[in-house]
């Protein structure tokens, strides 16, 4: 009878889906960690910059960008509709806010706020959590995000619309 106290769980054959990287690698974890640094809070930067756009789409025009021609031309918001202003709320903290103007948006903001973290781990540390990419599917995933995205672009549709928000 096997002893259950005992039994660990059985791994997968490819390996745990995170893992802590090697102490070999420090000097390369540290040089990635300030690279995503160095994008990610030059992303949040620039969100913290632009000031958001009441109507919830716009804000990129701060940036010298032109307005949205799928606004100008159907008169309906295109799948990245508000992106820029949901970050923006998002470093302000108006996280409701930011998820409301465009949830996929709010979700890369949040991304990208978890990124400096990663990358302040792996500046002070050398050491850095890893996924183990053999574990995940890229078509599985590509879907998850094409199906986040086309969800989002949705309820921007609709909110933009005045059914719902």
């Amino acid at each position: 009878m096997p002893d259950l106290k005992n039994d660990k769980p059985p791994q997968h054959p490819l390996g745990s889906l995170f893992f802590k990287s090697p102490p070999a690698q420090r000097k390369q974890v540290r040089i990635n960690g300030l690279l995503v640094g160095i994008v990610t809070i030059s992303l949040l930067a620039v969100a913290a910059y632009v000031t958001p756009d009441p109507s919830g789409m716009g804000t990129h025009t701060q940036l010298g960008q032109p307005e949205c021609s799928w606004v100008r031309n159907w008169n309906i918001p295109c799948p990245t509709c508000g992106m820029t202003t949901a970050f923006a709320h998002a470093v302000r903290g108006n996280f409701l806010t930011a998820f409301k103007t465009q949830p996929f948006g709010f979700l890369l903001a949040l991304s990208t706020m978890f990124g400096v973290l990663w990358s302040l781990q792996a500046l002070l540390t050398g050491r850095c959590w890893r996924i183990n990419w053999f574990r995940v599917k890229p078509g599985a995933l590509a879907v998850v995000v094409i199906i986040l995205l086309l969800a989002a672009w949705g309820y921007k549709v609709l909110a933009t619309r005045g059914n719902i928000g």
